[in-house]
């Protein structure tokens, strides 16, 4: 049996969803510094962290712990003191986001995190606009249901962890013993039923959510009985973001690459080219039917002393096939200008985004990487996000081994990389998403 692709790893081009809106934006901006009460847990003391928690809103309320509602009656104490695992030193570098918790409680917001940060709003849980009372569903999965996200529902009853497993199996398209990842590496399975799991008498716990990383989804569990998942690579596509294509192949697979990414054109496309390493000639004749570039590219061709020679005679005949072209000389740091004012320039002239889609594609970051006054990372900085200012999503080749010390410094600084390799029936691929810290099987590159 081959291995399955999920379909969304097929192509990045699709129509981006619908943006947040500043509502669904909401539960996380209440914990913004600037209004909050921050306390880090001590993970050498000796309280549980039910208790750090229970102390942290006596402090913000100003009262003596035994006058605040008990924190039994809006989430499971003994869950939420067992349902974060350690971070890794890896993960904490890596970027991840981490496991978190959102609750309501003495009418202010409660965020718990996998990190051991605690904050608190000080003041009360911001109203729903249109009502005239806190509504717990600022804490719910309604509040992100809005996006890619793909919502299940689960009994107070249930075992929420094999409900999550078989909601994520289902979306990815194979069976739950086939997933790459283990629920029990991500999350405390048992406190993850028992978290928001209604009192012993029977009354109902609401208001809050856990979410997760698991699967290259964000799984946000929420306490009234819903469960969503959010493709990290869905968000990747409506959002925009940057992509290291990283490999020790040769400059053919790299060429299947660019098209299997470019998959099918939209209504309105525009590809953005940096040639550092190769000449537009070379570019145009590496297209394939599947990925037209006439008509829809612009291309920044750095004058490279040794490949100059050549360019000019074929600039006429490329013009003529409405391919604009603009010759770049001088330093690396006019090629980042111009592609960075290229980036504004289209993102402005553009007002339908439903019907847009903007790539940026730099065939080799090798000879920035060559420059020795120049550190990559800060050099690629301003232009990574001002590819992510404009929702455009820029791939960077890389012709190098993966597990040199350089590029996985490097890694960090990317929403994503695919590593790419020859296998035995072809080349192949695989996918990083430093959000979810997801890694995929190798699967095809045709």
């Amino acid at each position: 049996m081959g291995t399955h692709v999920p379909t969304e790893f097929l192509r990045l081009e699709g129509e981006k969803d619908t943006p947040m809106t500043s509502e669904q934006h909401q539960p996380q901006n209440l914990f913004h510094l600037d209004h909050c009460y921050q306390v880090s847990v001590d993970e050498n003391g000796h309280e549980t962290l039910s208790m750090q928690v229970s102390e942290a809103m006596a402090t913000v309320v100003e009262k003596d712990l035994h006058e605040i509602p008990p924190l039994y009656d809006v989430i499971d104490p003994d869950a939420l003191n067992n349902i974060f695992h350690p971070l890794s030193a890896d993960t904490q570098q890596s970027g991840q986001s981490p496991t978190e918790i959102v609750f309501s409680w003495c009418d202010h917001a409660v965020r718990v995190r996998q990190t051991g940060e605690i904050r608190i709003t000080n003041q009360p849980v911001i109203l729903e606009i249109g009502t005239d009372a806190a509504s717990s569903t600022v804490f719910s999965c309604e509040a992100l249901s809005g996006t890619d996200g793909v919502a299940h529902e689960y009994a107070p009853a249930e075992d929420v962890g094999t409900t999550v497993i078989l909601a994520i199996a289902d979306e990815v398209g194979t069976e739950p013993h086939a997933l790459r990842e283990q629920l029990s590496d991500r999350i405390n399975p048992d406190a993850l039923t028992n978290l928001f799991r209604p009192k012993v008498d029977g009354t109902p716990r609401t208001g809050g959510y856990v979410s997760f990383a698991f699967q290259g989804y964000v799984v946000t569990v929420s306490s009234d009985g819903t469960i969503t998942l959010q493709s990290e690579l869905a968000q990747l596509k409506r959002d925009g973001g940057n992509v290291l294509v990283v490999g020790d192949v040769p400059d053919d697979v790299f060429t299947t690459a660019r098209s299997f990414l470019g998959g099918e054109s939209k209504q309105i496309q525009h590809d953005l080219f940096a040639l550092l390493d190769r000449s537009p000639v070379a570019l145009q004749q590496s297209a394939t039917p599947a990925q037209p570039i006439l008509g829809t590219s612009e291309i920044l061709d750095y004058q490279i002393p040794v490949r100059a020679a050549g360019v000019h005679e074929s600039l006429a005949e490329q013009q003529t096939q409405n391919t604009q072209i603009t010759q770049i000389t001088g330093e690396l740091f006019d090629l980042r200008r111009a592609l960075i004012q290229s980036l504004a320039r289209y993102e402005y002239d553009t007002a339908d985004y439903d019907v847009a889609d903007l790539r940026l594609y730099m065939d080799s970051l090798r000879p920035i990487l060559d420059d020795v006054d120049i550190d990559v990372a800060t050099f690629l900085q301003p232009l990574q996000q001002t590819v992510s200012a404009v929702s455009a999503v820029g791939y960077y080749l890389l012709p190098s081994d993966r597990n040199a010390p350089s590029i996985r410094e490097l890694e960090a600084d990317f929403d994503a990389v695919i590593e790419l390799r020859i296998g035995t029936s072809g080349p192949e691929q695989r996918w990083r998403l430093r959000n979810t810290g997801y890694t995929t099987r190798w699967f095809s590159l045709d």
